[in-house]
């Protein structure tokens, strides 16, 4: 995983889980070889002596005795004892607590019959695993007999591999808990802040919480934020103030041309006129855009409805254009800013018409958790380098090639408003289309807006 791809959560957590799990096998070790080793090794001795001395006991007996003496053996101390006719010669437990306790037996074997010793080890102690895994045993020759000593689980007092894993499994998991809980709230105020910063400004100032340096973070934020909101408060006054002192000019040239409409060609006279009305939508747009930012007002509405109604305005407005809906023919409600989104489809359906060729589509499908509106053209499309350009300010399509005139502030104000109410603007040449079959995509450009359903209110259609 590309480490500049982890989030602050995930990098802080793995930090802290990856010390402290370090720190906690460095306590383990200590504890295993400081604590629980000596400790098996006492129990171990403990049980040693006991068999030693329940072997010299079974020796002293009477042979009518012993049965007596093995049960009370069995029930007071867990062990049972019987004699075999041979030893098995065996060594099958690596449990380290048995081990002990055959160390300690076989020290305190003083004597051991010559055909009785083990040619690995020289001794004459064997032990092995029960039937089944119920327990352990252990066997010693002892005044010419084989005694066997047998004893279950839970007689063992130290089983270090459980303990072990019982302490590193709880440990890891307590360490784990409690570094999620750190980071937690370490990362929350940030992560609080990038969640209320996704596309505008706050609309009050963030809460100071978490650790010093996050809060001084957050103080920043709202800091610059306050200097931001004071720019655009600006921004849009002084070109409000423009447009008002540009258009009173206007207004009085329009009277003039009226009053002087007899004494001009009227070639001339449409030209001038249709000047006048060019500025007049130039600083409409460039008001648009300085006021784009500003997220605007959400209303209900349902999508087969407003759809149709912006064809209609469409069509009064001498464009035609062609309605695509899923198949199944659903419907569905939603509650967005429908204003925003009326302008950016005038906006590119006036681009369309500008620049491309009819027939015009307007198509509307789900998919990925999002709805996504397309205006499609047949016209000679745009080139991936062309994309970027024109979503600039004022950048424009070559007029030479097109004999079509225009400001170029189109596509940046409705990449500008679609930004603003957390919606994506993608311009792909047609061929490239990402939400048709390659049979049905159109030879022009191709411009969607990406509607995520956390942003329009409602559910799939």
């Amino acid at each position: 995983m590309n480490p500049a791809r982890w989030s602050l959560f995930s990098s802080t957590a793995l930090a802290l889980v990856g010390s402290v799990s370090m720190v906690l096998l460095i306590a383990l070790g200590a504890v295993t070889w400081l604590v629980a080793v000596p400790m098996a090794q006492r129990s171990a001795q403990d049980l040693a002596g006991l068999i030693m001395l329940s072997a010299q006991t079974w020796g002293d007996l009477p042979q009518a005795e012993r049965a007596r003496f093995a049960n009370e053996l069995a029930r007071e101390d867990g062990l049972s004892l019987r004699s075999v006719p041979q030893l098995s010669r065996l060594h099958s437990t690596r449990l380290p607590y048995v081990r002990f306790l055959h160390d300690a037996v076989a020290h305190r074997m003083t004597v051991c019959p010559p055909d009785t010793l083990d040619p690995d080890t020289g001794e004459c102690v064997y032990m092995g695993e029960r039937t089944g895994g119920a327990g352990y045993w252990l066997e010693i020759p002892f005044e010419g007999q084989i005694l066997k000593f047998e004893f279950t689980r839970q007689r063992v007092g130290y089983q270090i591999p459980l303990l072990l894993g019982a302490i590193l499994i709880g440990g890891m998991v307590l360490t784990l808990w409690i570094a999620l809980l750190i980071t937690r709230h370490l990362t929350r105020p940030i992560t609080q802040l990038v969640e209320k910063l996704p596309h505008s400004l706050p609309e009050q100032p963030l809460p100071l919480t978490g650790p010093l340096e996050t809060r001084l973070l957050i103080e920043a934020v709202n800091r610059r934020t306050g200097q931001v909101r004071q720019l655009q408060e600006q921004r849009t006054v002084l070109l409000a103030g423009i447009s008002h002192d540009v258009r009173t000019p206007l207004t009085r040239l329009n009277l003039s041309l009226a009053l002087a409409e007899s004494a001009l060609e009227p070639e001339l006279l449409q030209q001038m006129q249709g000047d006048i009305a060019q500025i007049h939508r130039l600083i409409d747009e460039v008001l648009q855009i300085a006021r784009g930012a500003e997220h605007s007002r959400k209303e209900p509405g349902q999508w087969s409805v407003w759809l149709r109604q912006w064809q209609a305005q469409t069509r009064a407005r001498g464009i035609e254009v062609r309605l695509i809906r899923p198949p199944n023919g659903a419907d569905g409600a939603f509650h967005l800013a429908a204003d925003s989104l009326r302008r950016i489809l005038d906006n590119l359906i006036d681009n369309a018409a500008r620049y491309g060729q009819p027939p015009f589509v307007l198509r509307h499908q789900w998919s990925a958790g999002a709805h996504i509106l397309c205006i499609e053209d047949q016209g000679e499309g745009l080139t991936p380098e062309e994309i970027v350009q024109l979503q600039q300010p004022f950048a424009r399509k070559d007029t030479a090639r097109t004999g079509v005139t225009g400001y170029g502030l189109g596509l940046s104000l409705a990449r500008v408003l679609a930004e603003a109410q957390g919606w994506q603007l993608q311009l792909t040449p047609g061929s490239a289309h990402p939400y048709v079959v390659a049979e049905e995509r159109p030879p022009g450009l191709v411009a969607c807006v990406v509607l995520p359903t956390g942003t329009t209110g409602d559910a799939p259609i």
